[in-house]
């Protein structure tokens, strides 16, 4: 009997301590939701200011508020992660806004604004100046750019979605549950969950105690999984947006261009045998327009009567306007473009040589900018978009690949140039330090598809070279190489009693010797009919807007042009 008594005595004390200890859980459970996370000092928030949510995740930037209840995000921010648009003219500090009745722009702190030549209002201003930086209205950001945007307060902050398609998703549905800043029941709380409602899963702790959400109001912790259902995948609804529409001239043909490379007014007197031996094209882009000096002063070689006679044949002129000096030098067209009195010069003069050769279109050949003068460069785009409209005239552009310069403003182009042209060559350049083809159709496919991304099909033109180059290598591996024609390279190898072979690797012919009086390894990945063809083909398969060759003068003979020609039928 005693020892049933000890035993029923051990049990009771167990029971008493576990029910004592399960209290304890419970009570630090309870206290721990009343412990609310210091909202501004976890995340560095002042007075006045407000986190930023982008796609439930927290931006490392804060907007502001006017005092009046107004919320504004710093112009950088507002053009590198929501509206390229949005440009800062640093030499005037003012903001600067392409929309389809002309460039819109706003003083810091001013309600008044202008929109090409007319004056308007705003009930706020739509850009504020603090502490030396610009700040833009969120509810203009919001009016003017496809995105999901809601501002909260106590505490501050700004959730923004611009990013939509399937989203894993969750439902509370415990009446206890509460989003914590960590993971774990001592964690402080951000706030109490209410049953039903929505979550964004970020982790769901793979069988874990906990998972890792974001609420729809911000708030990015943990939530014990027992108060959680089972994760699904939703599809989340874009916002309505109607996107600005800015005019294009179409052509309602295939564009086959040639560039001609116009290096003296001389060159312009070449037309009339080039026209005749260039059977099947229909444009025509002279190099007539470049750089005198940092001025934005133009050098042109421009002539009406080349345009005259082209017109006699039938072919437009798109007179190229290339970036060159000395050579192609993106910091010192960036001292031009980023400010708004030298590209008003570049433009006035440009609109005089349109008038005056009567040309049909611009192309416009700007290389080797860098990234820190991409704005400038595409708001320099904007405004020659405005004036071609104008004048009523064809704008194209020129582009590398894209898969090198990602920092060109593709979308951007594709909406305020009739026609993006893709230089597709140039894979292995001038400067390379191995020898390989200007452009395998591994490469140029590329290129095509890339730029298709950012811009329809209708609109970009593929450019393919009339050129290689001859490679050689010396017996330490130094590599050098020139560019040679389609004739001149076949000669080559001809010469050397060398029959080229199909690559299939880069869908070219190549043939190589090795040479008798240097020692050198001559390697060529031939241009001919066989690579045009496959060029040609491709740029039929995508649909595209046609094609330009560069340039005038590398081809073989009239054959190859006749073989473009057939493609653009």
């Amino acid at each position: 009997m005693n020892k049933i008594r000890r035993f029923m005595g051990m049990f009771i004390i167990s029971v008493c301590l576990l029910s004592v200890l399960s209290g304890c859980d419970l009570i630090d459970e309870l206290r721990s939701e009343t412990d609310v996370v210091d909202y501004n000092t976890t995340y560095g928030i002042g007075e006045g200011e407000y986190t930023i949510t982008l796609n439930n995740e927290m931006m490392d930037v804060a907007a502001i508020d006017d005092g009046q209840g107004n919320v504004y995000m710093d112009a950088n921010t507002a053009n590198k992660k929501f509206n390229s648009r949005i440009y800062w003219q640093a030499d005037e500090n003012v903001i600067l806004y392409a929309t389809p009745e002309g460039m819109a722009e706003y003083t810091p702190d001013s309600t008044s604004y202008r929109i090409g030549d007319s004056s308007e209002s705003s009930d706020i201003p739509v850009v504020i100046s603090r502490d030396g930086m610009l700040y833009i209205s969120l509810d203009f950001l919001k009016e003017n750019t496809k995105m999901d945007c809601d501002v909260f307060t106590d505490p501050n902050r700004v959730v923004i979605r611009t990013v939509w398609g399937e989203a894993d998703m969750t439902t509370v549905s415990g009446k206890k549950a509460a989003i914590r800043y960590q993971g774990g029941i001592k964690s402080p709380v951000f706030r109490k969950l209410e049953k039903g409602e929505q979550l964004y899963v970020l982790d769901d702790g793979s069988g874990d105690e906990w998972a890792q959400v974001v609420t729809e109001d911000g708030y990015n912790g943990w939530v014990l999984n027992k108060y959680l259902e089972e994760p699904s995948t939703v599809t989340l609804e874009e916002p309505d947006f109607t996107e600005p529409e800015f005019t294009s001239i179409s052509k309602n043909y295939k564009i086959n261009m040639a560039w001609h490379g116009v290096y003296s007014e001389s060159a312009n007197e070449e037309l009339e045998q080039i026209l005749k031996e260039t059977p099947g094209i229909n444009t025509i882009s002279p190099r007539w327009f470049y750089f005198q000096n940092t001025d934005g002063d133009l050098i042109t070689l421009g002539s009406a009567d080349y345009v005259k006679k082209a017109h006699q044949a039938g072919v437009e002129v798109w007179a190229m306007f290339s970036n060159e000096f000395t050579n192609f030098d993106g910091e010192m067209t960036d001292e031009i473009l980023s400010s708004r009195q030298k590209r008003e010069h570049v433009l006035e003069q440009l609109g005089k040589y349109i008038d005056s050769y009567d040309v049909d279109g611009i192309n416009l050949d700007f290389e080797m900018i860098g990234e820190s003068g991409a704005d400038n460069y595409i708001q320099f785009v904007r405004e020659l978009s405005d004036l071609c409209r104008e004048k009523k005239v064809v704008f194209s552009i020129d582009n590398y690949v894209p898969m090198y310069w990602m920092h060109y403003n593709h979308k951007e182009e594709g909406i305020f140039a009739d026609y993006v042209v893709i230089m597709g060559y140039d894979e292995h350049h001038s400067t390379s330090e191995v020898a390989g083809s200007v452009a395998s159709m591994g490469f140029v496919r590329q290129g095509i598809e890339d730029m298709l991304s950012m811009v329809p099909a209708e609109k970009v033109i593929n450019g393919i070279p009339l050129f290689t180059r001859v490679w050689a290598t010396d017996s330490n591996g130094l590599v050098e190489s020139f560019n040679s024609g389609m004739k001149e390279a076949r000669g080559y190898l001809e010469s050397h009693n060398v029959t080229p072979v199909y690559d299939e690797e880069t869908g070219q012919n190549y043939g190589e010797y090795t040479s008798e009086v240097d020692g050198r390894r001559y390697q060529i990945w031939l241009e001919d009919e066989t690579s045009i063809k496959a060029r040609m083909e491709m740029i039929q398969e995508y649909d595209l807007a046609g094609v330009s060759s560069w340039s005038i003068g590398w081809e073989s003979g009239p054959e190859i042009w006749e073989l473009i020609a057939s493609y653009m039928k």
